[in-house]
């Protein structure tokens, strides 16, 4: 009894030390470090895993380095931390560095069980704007790096058992019998521990939530300033230009009502968004004219004039400022 009690009371405290959200990645990749690349034309796109054999409640680290010339613009959709997932694993840190002809991401996972897992394929999208791309400059491109097999190892018991010993020698010096005193304060403990540990841990993913959702309403709109200030596309800028705004819009989606959804169509991305319960009937049907007048560009060769470029990103931006998150609400 001692002994589950005592279990008990590790497990709480680690517990309790998790509720922030955790520190980005601040390793390294060791030489056998699990590397795949994937290039597309100039594109190259290379994931690196470690550790290579990680044990259950060990961080895994995933990095995305993406490389490639001038003239070509690269869409990597990424995720934050909290409640989102990479295939099974659970995204506990993000971070990114973006460089002129360099885009590296490092995700910081959690792994659910031990056993056999995948890093899924992660989708990017590429468009080449240069002269000599032929027939596929402008149009955006389709970029799926390599799933990577990785084996959780479990948790060894001599570990448990070196966590127990020194803790259950300093609980029980009373060889005569148990002290119930100290078991009763000790159960008293753990459940306040509990009860603080779980209301902390709502307050802290409630303001993150927010702050994300914040934060995705300023980035899209200084997107969108900077693409009205480069003017309206001539029509050999017209894919590019569209491609650009639509996914502007898409990123504030993702973030804004916690849809993650960058590999689907636009129908699919529709339905997801619609589930959004913030969504009024209005809204969905300005966002689904805002999506088609976009896709009637990139994949139906229709290239509008100026005047009409200019209302389709006046008509996004004023779609982020009527859905963005207000004061009240947050």
């Amino acid at each position: 009894m001692k002994r589950a009690l005592v279990l008990a009371l590790l497990v709480a405290c680690g517990n309790a030390s998790r509720l922030d959200s955790p520190s980005p990645a601040k390793t390294e990749p060791g030489k056998d470090a699990i590397t795949k690349t994937t290039e597309n034309g100039p594109v190259k796109a290379t994931v690196t895993v470690w550790p290579p054999k990680p044990t259950l409640g060990e961080s895994i680290y995933v990095r995305v380095d993406i490389t490639f010339p001038p003239g070509i613009s690269i869409d990597a959709p990424f995720q934050e931390a909290g409640d989102q997932r990479m295939g099974r694993f659970k995204v506990i840190g993000f971070t990114r560095d973006t460089k002129p002809q360099h885009q590296q991401q490092t995700y910081t996972l959690e792994a659910p069980t031990s056993g056999k897992h995948r890093i899924p394929p992660l989708r990017l999208e590429m468009v080449d704007t240069r002269g000599d791309a032929g027939k596929q400059t402008g149009k955006p491109q389709e970029i799926l790096t390599e799933e990577i097999p990785i084996d959780v190892a479990p948790v060894k018991a001599e570990a448990i058992d070196a966590k127990l010993r020194p803790a259950a020698a300093t609980l029980d010096p009373d060889v005569g019998g148990p002290p119930w005193i100290l078991i009763g304060a000790l159960g008293g403990g753990l459940v306040l521990l509990g009860i603080g540990s779980f209301f902390l841990w709502r307050m802290l993913r409630t303001r993150r939530r927010i702050a994300v959702k914040k934060s995705a309403y300023d980035e899209a709109v200084a997107k969108l300033l900077a693409l009205e200030q480069r003017g309206a596309p001539t029509t050999e800028q017209a894919d590019a230009w569209f491609v650009e705004l639509s996914a502007i819009v898409r990123s504030y989606l993702e973030r804004r009502y916690d849809i993650r959804a960058p590999e689907l169509t636009t129908e699919e991305f529709l339905q997801e968004a619609s589930r959004a319960p913030e969504l009024r009937p209005e809204q969905r049907t300005k966002l689904s004219q805002f999506l088609e007048r976009c896709d009637r560009v990139k994949f139906a060769g229709y290239r509008p004039d100026s005047g009409e470029s200019i209302d389709t990103l006046a008509a996004a931006r004023a779609f982020v400022e009527e859905t963005r998150l207000r004061e009240a609400a947050a």
